[in-house]
């Protein structure tokens, strides 16, 4: 017995050295060296646990994420109590995309903490990220309050509870930032509070006050002469995104933005001259390269541009993996998916020695807008991905269409406007039912209503539009509005808010459907009576939809493009009977197409019989290939 004790009592001590061993290869990366000297302690009970954890760090170093977490699980049944186990399973879950289990460690590491331990705010602020991640906003929320009682000041919590806020409570969000700052008063701050701007604005009065705001906080940013902020797309994480929805003229204001913006990162406005080959080398830029209105739009122009003449690279910036990315991958001469990091990001592009820089869109995603602050190319240009200008000195071109812009309307763009002839969309491709029209009591909608569908997001809801949806609920007994519901908290029923006050009791008689996949959401555009373009900042893609499936969509045509892509559609056809001049025209046109089925059958009929014209044409490709063959001629 005696001799059985003193082995027990020595075992630790025998194991302790091998253990230590390993730990020393494996900081010195030896790390097949040191999983074999984990192997051999591992005929100790006593230091199971320390050896399963060594060996899930060994293979995380190897990347082998799936040995990892199984090893720290054997570390957990050997010893539960240890935060560090927990906490290490949590961050492989998460890397491997399993969030709901990450955040289940996460809690758990949380718990064994104890409560005086300095770990505790760090751990909570890894659960409340988890939450994030679990599309739980309430409980990630919750966890970044609980950090705030406990250090007010935070910059972390702060930060990430005030971007939570920012669509819900922007003024909440932005008293959030005011806080952060005061412990952080660099640019990058600053600027992520002066792009907080309300998703839904209450009335027409309040984007005055919104865009002087902005104008004021950009104008004390500049003055206080901040550092220079070196990862905006992380630091800053943040566009003036909703300024595109105030039907103003967007060009002053956002030069002004960009060029407060390139005071604080000022990137690099020249590039070395470059002679062109036989073809062009031609990049295309986004983050949006996937099943997403940008792909789907821009997919033409990499598809189309003739070869002969071009050499096409597409640089898809963090790209999700689905139908569209294989087929624009396909479409490349050749691709690169790249990082979420800004400077690799730059660094790749720059390498393929392009002569034309061609983003997608800028102002959406912050990689993109501040990666186009570089001249990455002799020249640079952008379309309507994002249809309103860019406001970036280093952006060159912008390219529209003739059919889609009103005279004058150069007006707008802080870019030399290119209007390409002919039709406008790039080659898409015409959107199929994929079997027969569902019922609307399948799909959640009643049978004796006339369906006025706006199948927007919520934030293209101009307050200018409020009246026209007042007029046709008034003068259609039957009607009831069809809206989607918004993903992100808040912006449903901030609308609807709005909506109480200028449309009054006809605010019970709005259906809102839920967000789905595109072949759910075609049947429900499928199940409308008349789709509505709401004014200022209309459809397009969803415009395409519709009219593919003989759906009238009523349009009144803005003096700016985002509000004109229906309009060039119905151009295209041939066909001005659902085309409005002026908003009280609007409610009549929708109101016929509502209440007579028969008239409304007419024009569905001769929808069908044109709209084959919309869809799987090169033209546009073909325009932009001559029209940059003769901006190459004319710039060298």
């Amino acid at each position: 017995m005696l001799t059985r004790l003193l082995r027990r009592l020595l075992t630790p001590r025998e194991s302790a050295q091998p253990l230590a061993e390993a730990r020393r290869l494996f900081d010195q990366g030896a790390l097949e060296e040191a999983e074999r000297a984990c192997i051999a302690c591992e005929t100790s009970p006593s230091a199971l646990a320390d050896v399963r954890y060594l060996r899930a760090l060994i293979a995380l170093a190897q990347r082998r994420n799936e040995d990892a977490v199984r090893h720290l699980e054997a570390a957990i049944a050997e010893r539960d109590s240890d935060p560090a186990f927990h906490s290490k399973l949590g961050e492989v879950l998460r890397d491997l995309g399993d969030h709901r289990r990450a955040a289940v460690h996460f809690a758990r590491a949380l718990e064994r903490l104890a409560p005086a331990d300095p770990g505790r705010a760090r751990a909570m602020l890894r659960l409340a990220a988890a939450f994030q991640d679990c599309n739980d906003p309430r409980e990630a929320e919750r966890w970044y309050r609980r950090i705030l009682e406990i250090d007010p000041g935070h910059p972390d919590a702060l930060l990430c509870l005030a971007v939570m806020r920012e669509d819900p409570d922007v003024e909440e969000a932005r008293g959030l930032m005011d806080r952060y700052i005061a412990s952080n008063p660099g640019a990058a701050g600053r600027l992520r509070r002066a792009f907080m701007l309300p998703a839904i604005v209450q009335s027409a009065g309040e984007i005055d006050s919104i865009r002087a705001r902005l104008e004021r906080d950009l104008a004390d940013l500049v003055e206080e002469h901040p550092p220079a902020i070196e990862h905006p797309e992380f630091e800053v994480g943040a566009t003036p995104f909703y300024l595109s929805y105030h039907g103003r003229n967007n060009a002053p204001l956002l030069r002004r933005v960009a060029q407060v913006c390139r005071s604080v990162y000022p990137g690099r406005s020249e590039c070395a001259p470059r002679s062109p080959g036989k073809r062009l080398r031609i990049g295309f830029i986004s983050t949006f390269f996937h099943t997403h209105s940008v792909g789907r739009t821009t997919i033409g122009f990499i598809r189309d541009l003739p070869r002969d003449r071009f050499e096409v690279f597409v640089f898809a910036i963090a790209p999700q993996m689905d139908e569209m990315t294989e087929a624009i991958r396909g479409s490349a001469d050749r691709y690169a998916a790249l990082p979420r990091d800004l400077d690799r990001a730059r660094e790749a592009i720059e390498s393929a020695a392009l002569d034309i820089a061609f983003f997608a869109d800028i102002g959406m995603e912050p990689l993109t807008y501040f990666l186009a602050f570089w001249r990455l190319a002799p020249i640079q240009m952008v379309t309507w991905g994002h249809s309103v200008t860019s406001g970036v000195d280093t952006i060159d071109y912008y390219v529209s269409a003739d059919a889609i812009e009103a005279v004058g309307s150069e007006q707008y763009y802080t870019e030399k406007l290119v209007r390409l002839p002919g039709y406008f969309m790039p080659r898409y491709r015409r959107p199929a039912l994929g079997g027969r029209r569902r019922p609307r009591a399948q799909l959640g909608l009643p049978e004796d209503k006339h369906l006025y569908c706006c199948p927007q997001n919520l934030f293209k809801f101009h307050p200018d539009f409020d009246p026209a949806m007042k007029a046709i609920l008034e003068g259609d007994p039957r009607a009831e509005l069809v809206l989607l519901e918004f993903l992100r908290e808040g912006v449903k029923e901030q609308l609807t808010r709005r909506l109480e006050r200028t449309l009054g009791r006809l605010v019970s008689r709005i259906r809102f459907i839920p967000r789905s996949a595109h072949r759910d959401f075609l049947q429900y555009l499928a199940a409308a009576d008349v789709i509505l373009d709401p004014f200022h900042f209309g459809g397009c893609n969803s415009s395409c939809d519709s009219l593919s499936l003989g759906v009238p969509v009523v349009t009144l045509p803005g003096s700016q493009l985002p509000g004109r892509f229906t309009l060039g559609l119905y151009k295209e056809i041939e066909l001005d009977s659902c085309v409005a001049r002026s908003a009280d025209e609007y409610v009549d046109i929708a109101l016929r197409l509502g209440r007579d089925a028969e008239y409304r059958r007419s024009v569905s009929q001769q929808i069908s019989e044109r709209c084959a014209r919309l869809f799987d044409r090169p033209d546009a490709a073909l325009a932009l290939g001559d029209e940059l063959v003769r901006i190459v001629e004319t710039t060298h």
